[in-house]
């Protein structure tokens, strides 16, 4: 078993592009086969499972093991030095912070969402281009967006969880 190239060992095509769906069926087949209840076996494979399913799982993680599987290094956690992305980035941060409703919280959400579909097809066709040095520079900014999208997501569920359309029962 290959334990250093996540995709073989889920039988997965090494392509930023890949079946989640498939990726699913990969783990529960590998859990099935290496859980440790099952073998009797210590937890350390089945630690590596679970690391490299969230490794394939996250699109910056993904994007960082493919750069590590072609021999390139990328800190995800560098500095980015693309004023009119962090410019961007910054104004998604001060809408959060100031939006109340939920179906704003959502339109923001939606909209990260879509630049992550855009940032992931430039690092997808940076990396088959072997251009590294954008295909770093993409990743970190997948990244960002993937914990931005978090927090939005954070505060769409808080959101949804305070909001009743009861109205004001105690009036």
């Amino acid at each position: 078993m290959d334990t250093n190239n996540f995709f073989v060992l889920f039988g997965l095509p090494i392509s930023f592009d890949i079946d989640k769906n498939n990726l699913k069926q990969g783990l529960l087949s590998l859990q099935k086969q290496y859980h440790p209840d099952q073998t009797g076996q210590d937890t350390k494979l089945a630690s590596l499972i679970n690391h490299a399913y969230d490794t394939l799982y996250h699109d910056d993680k993904r994007a960082a093991h493919l750069l590590s599987l072609s021999g390139i290094e990328c800190n995800l956690n560098a500095s980015i030095n693309d004023w009119e992305f962090l410019d961007e980035m910054m104004e998604f941060r001060m809408a959060l912070d100031d939006l109340q409703s939920s179906s704003e919280i959502q339109n923001l959400l939606d909209t990260i969402n879509n630049q992550k579909v855009q940032y992931n097809t430039q690092f997808s066709q940076c990396y088959q281009a072997h251009d590294w040095q954008n295909a770093q520079n993409t990743a970190q900014k997948i990244q960002f967006l993937e914990k931005l999208a978090t927090d939005v997501q954070h505060k769409l569920t808080q959101s949804l969880n305070t909001h009743t359309d009861d109205g004001d029962l105690y009036v």
